[in-house]
């Protein structure tokens, strides 16, 4: 019998109605080998095999499962499917180069091997959990340190491909859900803010900050000058503040409107119950209502463990796929889609109900 593996995205023990998910990304260059586009193929491929030939002793320090490929080797679609897991990047998905992998069993640890940089070690966990994927990260990354030499110079730190990323190399994110201040247009005001205090929000899956969804990554954009403690306690204090912010416009957003959110709630959920048909992004955007209306009280799903975050994620295009295990070409991804949604979106409790 095949094992069940589950995946980072599917645990979620406490709901969080604002934050998604936390995110730690590390970018580390090599001494002895040229950063980007100056790398030759023949120096890439040595790197591949020398930071995957850490695996074994990743896996046994850990004490969890991990897999390694080489990235450039797979298919387009096992690509995508890692991307949309947010295992790998787009640089790495993209590059032509040999490029690599070291992956835990559930998608929540990846050490990227010659995208952007030469290793970019990735944690991340389901709601807000910060302290303990940067322990892991930092715990990975004192590891591959003890093997290889680090591209490092006392005044600068940790040197990389991207200026942006110069100093400690660490991109600390928060996947935030923000309908409410995101349609009252206050989000904008907000990103214009964070900009004085190195930090930056935008839309997931859209341009700037609107995205379907009402999905936003928040992180710092200022590696340089600050310490890892640093960056992550003022990431902490303004994603506090943003949260606090979202729940409040949600309850005077509703107080202001509440003939027009309830019937939008009712009505996405009508559309995906009976839908044939569902593009990606509009499919963000009717789960999304439903959620809201899950926070407000209008109405609460019979299981009490369905999870509309985890449905975002198995509904994008390649992981679709694979969980469905259906001939894409036979049928189209918008009708697939639909299926799927149809039978994961459970049986509702209206406000009147007990």
């Amino acid at each position: 019998m095949k094992k069940k593996i589950t995946k980072w995205y599917m645990e979620r023990n406490d709901h969080d109605d604002v934050i998604v998910s936390s995110r730690v990304r590390l970018a580390r260059n090599l001494s002895g080998y040229n950063f980007g586009r100056m790398l030759s193929d023949e120096d890439a491929g040595r790197l591949v095999d020398k930071v995957r030939a850490m695996k074994n002793e990743i896996e046994g320090r850990e004490n969890v499962p991990y897999y390694s490929c080489n990235v450039s080797k797979l298919s387009p679609r096992d690509k995508e499917v890692l991307f949309e897991s947010h295992a790998i990047s787009r640089d790495l998905y993209s590059k032509e180069q040999p490029t690599g992998l070291i992956i835990s069993e559930d998608d929540s640890v990846s050490i990227m091997i010659n995208g952007r940089d030469h290793i970019k070690i990735s944690t991340i966990t389901t709601g807000a959990n910060m302290k303990k994927i940067m322990t892991v990260a930092n715990r990975i990354d004192d590891m591959i340190d003890s093997r290889f030499k680090y591209a490092y110079g006392e005044k600068y730190g940790y040197l990389t491909s991207s200026l942006a990323d110069v100093g400690t190399g660490l991109k600390a994110s928060y996947l935030l859900f923000l309908p409410a201040l995101s349609s009252s247009g206050k989000l904008e005001a907000i990103g214009s803010e964070l900009s004085r205090f190195g930090l930056m929000i935008k839309g997931v899956y859209g341009d700037g900050v609107k995205s379907p969804g009402y999905l936003h990554r928040l992180y710092n954009r200022r590696t340089i000058g600050l310490t890892e403690a640093e960056i992550y306690e003022g990431l902490e204090v303004v994603t506090s503040q943003i949260v606090n912010l979202e729940k409040k416009q949600r309850h005077e957003w509703y107080d202001r409107n509440r003939s027009d959110i309830e019937d939008k709630v009712y009505r996405s959920y009508g559309v995906l119950k009976y839908a044939r048909n569902l593009e990606f992004k509009d499919a963000l955007t009717l789960l999304a209502q439903i959620e809201l209306g899950r926070f407000l009280g209008i109405i609460r799903p019979a299981d009490v463990s369905f999870d509309i975050f985890r449905l975002m994620m198995e509904i994008q295009p390649a992981m679709l796929i694979n969980v469905m295990t259906v001939d894409d070409r036979e049928t189209s991804i918008d009708t697939i889609r639909a299926e799927y949604v149809r039978k994961k979106l459970p049986k509702i409790k209206t406000e009147k109900e007990d």
